[in-house]
């Protein structure tokens, strides 16, 4: 017989109802619970990824720009410096996103990559198009989405503060 104080709920109960809550509506559709989660699950990540990443970048851009100013420094060592910046900016974005999501590393720093270049792309009011051949902007973008999808491993791998018991 299974007694049951006032406020006290067995794990076996507990464990049913939130079976119960993850199936699907008989419909088809998605209860709004889990349409929270989804959105939990992705947009917060890439949020907060994506404002790191951006951040990270243009902290490195101001170094660089130090740099120029104070160093004779070729124009040819400019445009890799800025794809520099945006890799070491797109390997922080991948990695706060993905150690906010906890899995799929990956694929969190490669979208959060995809985001900063496409925020890059728009910060830049498109000039980039006309300023930069298409083969340039291709390396770019092929930069920042490895870059990232490494930062998004590392951010899920490296870490981990689980006390052993």
């Amino acid at each position: 017989m299974l007694v049951v104080r006032a406020g006290f709920r067995p794990r076996e109960l507990a464990g049913l109802r939130l079976f119960r809550n993850r199936q699907r509506r008989e419909d088809g559709m998605k209860s709004h619970k889990e349409e929270t989660a989804v959105l939990q699950k992705w947009v917060r990540p890439m949020l907060f990824g994506a404002v790191a990443g951006a951040l990270t970048c243009l902290a490195v851009l101001l170094l660089l720009a130090a740099l120029l100013a104070a160093r004779d420094v070729p124009q040819t060592a400019v445009t890799p410096m800025a794809v520099a910046a945006a890799a070491i900016g797109a390997f922080v974005g991948g990695f706060v996103a993905a150690k906010i999501a906890g899995e799929k590393g990956w694929l969190f720093g490669a979208a959060c990559g995809l985001l900063l270049f496409l925020l890059i792309l728009v910060a830049g009011g498109l000039s980039m198009l006309r300023d930069i051949r298409g083969s340039m902007l291709l390396t770019k973008l092929g930069v920042m989405l490895a870059s990232a999808a490494v930062g998004g491993m590392a951010g899920v791998n490296l870490g981990h503060s689980r006390r052993r018991r």
